[in-house]
């Protein structure tokens, strides 16, 4: 065993020894900084074409109107020996049809509510409906197709005037694709005297109105998109912190229900990034920064976080109304501390 003195020496010899390498300033070290800052959306009337709006709980498509017309000629085979004699009106029957399409890009919808209304011009010089005669109008998801919606004039209770217009409307619903067909079929009992002009029309113009559909297929290829622009509110980070960034960067974490991407420029205060968001349903994207970068906005008042681009990964996709893209913004610092 040792002398207690010895050992005092020897401890007191180890300090002396330990204090030659104990650092005269503090150490720097780095601390890595998360802060929350705002959420954005990208909302679904973002993707939607000309002619399509959102209304309520709905869409509202516009569509064009147009007419369907036939002579009197192509509908009665018998009218023809009598063209430019009054005579008695041959019985006959036949049917004439037109389409029109859906606004461009749209590929499909589904209609929850709808109206036709009929403007049904009558050129000929007497009433088909006369005697028993019907007119039947008939909308239909294209020529053929199932049917959207029908109006049936029966006389005599009901007429159309010779040389007039007669105005009805036809309430529509259900799934349609692409193109909206109307067809006219009259069966008229003749009988009555009447001047046959084989070139008088009988024509119904149709005007859709108040169309609301609840889902709609859109094709969506290189559609121009808008970030709805925020506030980050980071005006009162103190210049004690700003100061000390090294780097870092800004975090988008996305929840995504429309399956296409989104490449374009993220605009935050003075600096513009590229960003590419997925298809995938939940993803997460990070684009890094400079601290002078980052110290163009942090701190600063006012600033706004924004962006725009293109759909990525298009083709034709089915959206609702009250969809949204949900964009989560974090920035991630790196801290000089020391």
């Amino acid at each position: 065993m040792k002398p207690i003195h010895e050992v005092t020496i020897l401890a007191a010899a180890a300090i002396v020894l330990f204090a030659c390498d104990i650092p005269t300033e503090a150490p720097i070290l780095e601390q890595r900084w998360i802060l929350p800052v705002e959420e954005t959306t990208l909302d679904v009337d973002e993707l939607l074409p000309d002619n399509v709006d959102v209304e309520g709980s709905n869409f509202a498509v516009t569509v064009d109107p147009f007419t369907t017309s036939e002579s009197l000629g192509n509908l009665c085979a018998a009218c023809a020996p009598l063209n430019g004699t009054t005579a008695p009106v041959p019985a006959f029957a036949g049917s004439f049809m037109e389409s029109q399409t859906l606004p461009p890009d749209v590929v499909a919808a589904t209609i929850s509510s709808g109206l036709l209304d009929l403007s049904i011009n009558n050129q000929l010089n007497f009433d088909p409906l006369a005697g028993g005669g019907t007119l039947e109008i008939t909308v239909t998801n294209g020529p053929g197709g199932a049917q959207l919606g029908q109006l049936t004039m029966n006389g005599p209770a009901e007429s159309l005037t010779p040389n007039a217009t007669t105005n009805r409307t036809i309430p529509i619903a259900g799934d349609i694709a692409a193109t909206l067909s109307v067809s006219a079929s009259v069966n008229v009992p003749g009988g009555g005297m009447a001047l046959i002009d084989t070139s008088d029309q009988l024509s119904v113009t149709i005007t859709p109105t108040l169309i609301l559909v609840s889902s709609v297929t859109v094709n969506v290829t290189d559609q121009s998109v808008d970030i709805d622009a925020v506030d980050l509110d980071v005006g009162e980070l103190d210049a004690s912190l700003t100061d000390r960034i090294q780097q870092g960067s800004v975090i988008l974490d996305v929840v995504n229900p429309f399956g296409v991407g989104v490449s374009g420029t993220l605009s935050i205060g003075p600096t513009a990034k590229a960003f590419s968001i997925g298809a995938g349903a939940v993803s997460q994207v990070t684009i890094s920064y400079t601290g002078d970068e980052l110290r163009s906005f942090l701190g600063v008042d006012n600033v706004t976080f924004s962006g725009s681009g293109t759909i990525t990964g298009g083709g034709a996709i089915t959206v609702t109304p009250g969809q949204k893209m949900v964009i989560k913004v974090t920035v991630d610092l790196t801290i000089r501390i020391g």
